[in-house]
């Protein structure tokens, strides 16, 4: 779905209370915003319940937001606050969950290139990203999983765009480093 239809369909949300271009804005937006907010909660149960809980304010102040420009931008930030106040809640009563081995079972779209890469890959892959450094974590997740623009991960998360380049730059050369990018016998060796 493109910028403009999605500010149509929110534009239709705001000013007409349309419950079709609601359901359409949510079908769209709800499995991203699922796996942005478990990077930030690691639980999927917690994850739902900030992902329904930002449909349900914007559905309730839907009269109030006709003067977003953004909608996605505007989701991310929400998720976001409340996964902040989610986890500023936990610290406070002392009962800090962190699940081991817990995860999100969310289909990937994926082209015959990742079809090439072996299981162990991806694991090694998985294991970095999920060290990277909780910032950084969060400016690849934006990016590569869920194909926002710098511009708009650096309004999400607050930062300047020149901090969200060098966040995905670490990003990018941990994984490199980490990961052996080399496929079976794809190798050619130069005489």
């Amino acid at each position: 779905m493109d910028q403009c239809t999605i500010n149509s369909l929110f534009s239709n949300i705001t000013v007409n209370n349309d419950q079709a271009a609601f359901r359409a804005f949510y079908d769209h937006f709800f499995v991203t915003l699922l796996r942005f907010s478990y990077t930030l909660t690691h639980s999927r149960e917690v994850a739902e319940e900030i992902t329904n809980d930002v449909f349900m304010h914007c559905w309730q102040k839907r009269q109030s937001l006709g003067h977003i420009k953004n909608p996605q931008v505007y989701l991310f930030v929400v998720a976001k606050n409340k996964a902040i106040d989610y986890l500023r809640k936990q610290a406070i009563s002392k009962q800090v969950y962190f699940p081991e081995e817990e995860k999100v079972n969310i289909a990937f779209d994926s082209d015959p290139e990742q079809l090439m890469i072996s299981a162990e890959m991806i694991r090694k892959m998985e294991f970095t990203i999920q060290q990277l450094p909780p910032k950084c974590k969060m400016v690849f997740t934006l990016i590569k999983q869920n194909g926002m623009k710098y511009k708009e991960v650096a309004e999400v998360m607050n930062l300047s765009v020149k901090t969200v380049e060098n966040q995905l730059a670490i990003a990018m050369k941990r994984l490199t480093t980490t990961v052996n990018f080399t496929f079976g016998n794809t190798r050619k060796t130069v005489k």
